[in-house]
């Protein structure tokens, strides 16, 4: 070529050098992202590496695992066992810190009772994993969204604290529950007069007696709509005729109501919550159901409804009249004001939600437990036979008397085994207890990060399984200092369904027994200042239906295909069959 000759212009081209390096630049910087966007695991406390080395971590396995069982708690022990420690991370939730699951009792109650704000030096509050689950019930409850810290929770708490006292248990709301209670044996024995001793399944009827009382508590005669009622006049209307025939161990399905708009609400919200905390992107979930007719529905008829009551409750309230959990809720407001010199401010929209999370909780978690003692009642037939005597040795004057025990002689008398096969139901069926790191701290001598969630996991290690030795040097003070049953023995098989964990003899045979409540490892209602706030409404509801149904029927044992023990979880565990084949034992 000469050099004097003009070079033709054009594109310049790319070396192959060159391209080489962009990709590796390229190649380097996707493999520095993916690098950084694995999971971060703690230092110091087990994980599966497997899982820290994907993207997605936990998330799926837990997935597949609630899908497939509709349970998370099982899952959470699994993950402990595997880890082979009281303390364990997971990483399910992408891109986020992992979930820390303790199995110690100890430390457990020791972070629930002594750890959590408002304590001093508090390390714990509330969960937002909690939180964020419920907030697909819009804003749920009040004392639910405030930070324990705050005197939001406080003072909302304290709008309801009237309701757990004596007065109003004892006074108003028991005698109801007792009069539902007899209402559903009704409802069964018009339902045995069709079945004959052919199954049937009463896990909706449990759900309506809980859900007539949690109305009832919450608005009184107010609000019209029942649950039981309308169902015992449908069953009362039909005739051998409506029941199709079928072998003896084939059951029988009985039609069932529908639920007016309001009630559906309650009923269905639960199943959110369930869907929320097995999703692994629940925002999402809340994105695509706020556009959704049914959902927006659903607020419709619950803002409409609490509204017309709490109306009904304040006109209630100033003609004297106070007996609702509306009113009470209306009149401690007016009393707080007064006290700090200024008018009430009557927030409707607090007031609903934090009632219509009572409503909720209540309905969810005591129909549920009420369905898990009449399963235990139906697989154990010799403690039921046990449970029937001891009632009737301890009522006598209702023997004679041809009736059923009325309230006050139920919540007057002391009955051990009634409270111990309650006890060791609910022992058997938790749920974990959630809490968040609000401060950098220690479990069990590992650091833990403000901001992480803490499941307290209580169908494991040191609850249905025994507990793994933890060195003194590694536990907090309080859980230190935590005096231990030592009756409580953990050679036997934690799993076995057994009242008599809960049960003290000072003497030979039976006459000297007594209940003891913190006999072994229990958290079904928490400790400490978040602890279940209807603790004592639903004890006192589980030990009046339990025993009317043990007094009225004996249940007879049920085909292997309509017993087990399989579950949902949510707010709480419920099993998803309870059947039972029942006969009558004393005509009332």
């Amino acid at each position: 070529m000469d050099f004097g000759e003009a070079i033709p212009l054009g594109k310049p081209s790319v070396g192959v050098p060159t391209m080489y390096l962009v990709s590796s630049f390229l190649i380097i910087g996707l493999y520095s992202l993916y690098r950084q966007l694995l999971p971060k695991p703690l230092p110091g406390i087990p994980y599966n590496a497997l899982s820290a080395s994907s993207l997605l971590g936990d998330g799926p396995d837990m997935a597949r695992t609630v899908g497939a069982t509709g349970e998370f708690g099982p899952w959470c022990a699994a993950q402990i066992a595997k880890a082979g420690a009281p303390l364990c991370q997971v990483f399910v939730r992408p891109f986020s810190r992992p979930w820390v699951l303790l199995a110690d009792f100890r430390e457990a109650h020791d972070i629930l009772a002594r750890r959590t704000a408002p304590a001093r030096d508090a390390d714990f509050d509330k969960s937002s994993f909690i939180t964020n689950s419920m907030s697909c019930l819009g804003d749920f409850h009040a004392a639910m969204r405030a930070s324990t810290r705050e005197g939001s929770f406080r003072n909302n708490r304290a709008l309801m604290q009237d309701l757990m006292a004596p007065k109003f248990l004892h006074g108003v709301i028991g005698p109801v529950v007792h009069g539902k209670g007899l209402e559903l044996v009704r409802l069964l024995e018009a339902k045995i007069r069709l079945a004959g001793e052919r199954p049937f399944s009463i896990k909706m009827d449990l759900d309506y007696l809980s859900l007539d009382v949690m109305l009832y508590f919450a608005f009184m005669a107010n609000f019209e709509q029942t649950n039981l009622g309308p169902q015992m006049e449908l069953i009362s209307r039909m005739t051998a005729a409506d029941v199709s025939d079928g072998h003896v161990d084939e059951p029988v399905t009985f039609p069932e109501t529908p639920a007016g708009p309001f009630i559906a609400a309650v009923r269905s919200a639960p199943k959110l919550v369930e869907a929320c905390i097995a999703s692994l992107v629940p925002r999402l979930n809340l994105w695509w159901w706020k556009k959704q007719s049914w959902y927006k529905n659903m607020f419709l008829h619950k803002y409409q409804v609490l509204r017309e009551q709490f109306i009904k409750a304040l006109k209630d309230y100033r003609n004297g009249e106070v007996r609702s959990a509306a009113a009470y809720m209306l009149m401690r407001e007016e009393r707080e004001a007064k006290k700090h010199d200024h008018a009430p401010v009557f927030d409707i929209d607090v007031l609903s939600d934090e009632l219509f999370g009572e409503l909720i909780a209540g309905n969810h978690t005591t129909g549920g437990a009420l369905g898990w003692l009449v399963k235990c009642l139906t697989s154990y037939p010799h403690m039921q036979a046990k449970l029937r005597e001891s009632l009737y040795t301890a009522l006598p004057q209702a023997i004679t008397d041809g009736r059923p025990p009325t309230f006050e002689e139920l919540r007057r008398t002391r009955l051990p085994y009634l409270d111990a096969f309650i006890e060791e139901t609910l022992r058997l069926n938790p749920v974990p207890v959630t809490r968040e790191t609000i401060r950098d701290t220690t479990i069990l001598g590992r650091p833990v990060p403000k901001g992480c969630q803490i499941f307290l996991v209580s169908n494991g290690p040191g609850f249905l399984a025994p507990s793994f030795a933890v060195p003194a040097s590694e536990r907090s003070p309080g859980a230190r200092e935590t005096k231990w049953n030592d009756r409580w023995d953990e050679t036997e098989d934690l799993r076995a369904f057994n009242p008599e964990r809960w049960l003290v003899r000072s003497g030979d045979g039976d006459t000297n027994v007594e209940f003891n409540g913190t006999a072994g490892p229990q958290l079904v209602f928490g400790h400490g200042v978040r602890s279940c706030f209807g603790k004592k409404l639903a004890q006192m509801e589980l030990r009046i239906v339990l025993a009317l149904l043990v007094w009225h029927f004996v249940m007879l044992e049920i085909p292997e295909a309509l017993a087990g023990n399989e579950a949902t979880e949510g707010i709480a565990r419920r099993p998803q069959k309870v059947f039972v084949r029942l006969r009558k034992v004393i005509n009332t």
